[in-house]
């Protein structure tokens, strides 16, 4: 039994451990990612609401403006991971919008430091294709 015990106190320390060093300035992965198509709009709308981005991941064309709004009770910003787009706002308070153009092709992933990390929490990411 003590065998056992010590066994998974050693596997649980290596996970948290693990976790631990994960870089937060690291780009995360979009694959497998839910991506909601709005590829061919010349602008679209990225809701702030309390801990979720809606939608939380989106297709779009080179060019297209993305509006984040804050349609939520808290005050949110929007951080790019790679500075892809930089930050849109240090903190915007509610029916506050920020708009962004994407210009340049490739995956932007995004979050909210105030309910997240680059990696967990209030987390997005925008596709941007030709």
């Amino acid at each position: 039994m003590r065998v056992q015990t010590t066994a998974t106190l050693v596997l649980a320390a290596t996970l948290v451990l693990a976790a631990c060093g994960s870089d937060a300035a690291s780009s995360p992965s979009l694959a497998g990612k839910p991506f909601a198509n709005e590829k061919g709009k010349r602008s679209i709308t990225i809701d702030a609401v309390d801990n979720d981005f809606a939608p939380a991941y989106v297709t779009i064309t080179k060019g297209t403006t993305v509006t984040f709004t804050n349609r939520g009770h808290n005050v949110h910003n929007v951080i790019a991971v790679d500075d892809g787009f930089g930050s849109v706002a240090s903190g915007f308070g509610p029916g506050v919008s920020r708009d962004v153009r994407f210009d340049q092709t490739g995956d932007f992933p995004y979050y909210c430091s105030l309910h997240g990390t680059a990696t967990t929490g209030m987390t997005g990411g925008i596709r941007v294709v030709g």
